[in-house]
């Protein structure tokens, strides 16, 4: 995997134009692709792949993301999540092989970041509302606490199972599925004999193969600035080959009170939005799974902390 980091600034071009020039030039896609769009995973999911079986490949890509996401949805009563998150302490559930394989990762990424990122951090994450632009008292906030720790899960990997040790912890899994899926989507992609992809999970981005709307291949995605109006980027990453590009930004959903800013990143330590000077960290990796838990570990660890846990993965990684 290569990818180069540019720095662009560049207004924004109506639709068609900006789509040309930031997934690849301004050629016309070729007769052997297919593009879809679906809403999944609560954001919308864009898949494009080329090939003479391109559309059975990808709506097969989103098959799969569908059952994942019946197995992983928080709300879903029915789903590995919930049933675990309604089991009683100590008593171990039997996992699906991709919440099984998700979770490996998430653990991994929650003791190496000492818990910035902190797959049970959906006590925190329920009192909050930025909807209604709710933020919780602090007796709400300490109640919270009690039943937040990564440290309060057994994953047996040999077994498949996963067990609490106190009755109320909660996984949320909203912070590394759309990663999994779009990797599980490369490789359905690539099974079905795509010569190359672009899947664009609420961007949770991977690339693959040639891209044939430009002469060198390369595929080209923007980051965009923190808070801007949406009419400007300010770099540009290119993947050659294959590649994952995944941001965490304190932009995405927020609001203020009183001119403080709340977002919906959630420091695990604090119960509040993390409060380090950093509002968008992007990961480049091989593994979008990866690319996607250390986006958030590293925004919440700040800059320095942050680069830290990336080399430590081995992942590139922009800060804004």
């Amino acid at each position: 995997m290569e990818i180069i980091i540019e720095e662009k600034k560049v207004r924004v071009l109506p639709i068609i134009l900006i789509i040309c020039l930031l997934l690849g030039g301004c050629s016309f896609i070729p007769d052997n692709s297919y593009t879809e769009t679906q809403f999944l995973l609560d954001t919308v999911c864009t898949i494009e792949a080329g090939g003479e079986n391109a559309e059975s490949a990808v709506k097969a890509a989103f098959d799969e993301i569908g059952k994942i996401q019946k197995q992983v949805d928080f709300y879903d009563e029915n789903s590995t999540v919930s049933l675990f998150n309604k089991a009683e302490a100590n008593t171990e559930i039997t996992l699906d092989n991709h919440t099984a394989l998700i979770l490996k990762t998430c653990l991994e990424v929650s003791h190496a970041s000492q818990g910035a990122f902190d797959v049970t951090v959906a006590s925190l994450t329920e009192i909050w509302d930025f909807k209604e632009k709710y933020i919780p008292n602090p007796k709400e906030i300490e109640d919270a606490l009690k039943n937040v720790g990564y440290e309060n899960l057994v994953l047996d990997e040999t077994k498949g199972t996963l067990l609490k040790k106190h009755k109320d912890i909660k996984i949320d899994l909203g912070g590394a599925a759309k990663g999994y899926c779009a990797d599980i989507a490369v490789n359905i992609l690539k099974e079905h004999g795509a010569e190359y992809g672009l899947i664009n999970l609420g961007g949770n981005i991977v690339a693959f193969g040639k891209n044939p709307k430009r002469k060198d291949g390369s595929w080209q995605i923007g980051i965009k600035k923190p808070f801007s109006d949406g009419e400007t980027y300010e770099k540009t990453v290119s993947v050659e080959n294959y590649g994952a590009v995944v941001t965490s930004g304190t932009y995405e959903r927020y609001f203020y009170d009183k001119d403080k800013l709340y977002h919906h990143i959630i420091d695990p330590k604090t119960g509040y939005p993390a409060d380090n000077g950093t509002s968008s960290v992007t990961i480049m990796n091989e593994s979008a799974l990866l690319a996607d838990c250390l986006s958030t570990a590293c925004l919440v660890s700040g800059e320095e902390k942050g680069r830290e846990l990336a080399n430590e993965f081995g992942a590139d990684i922009y800060i804004q």
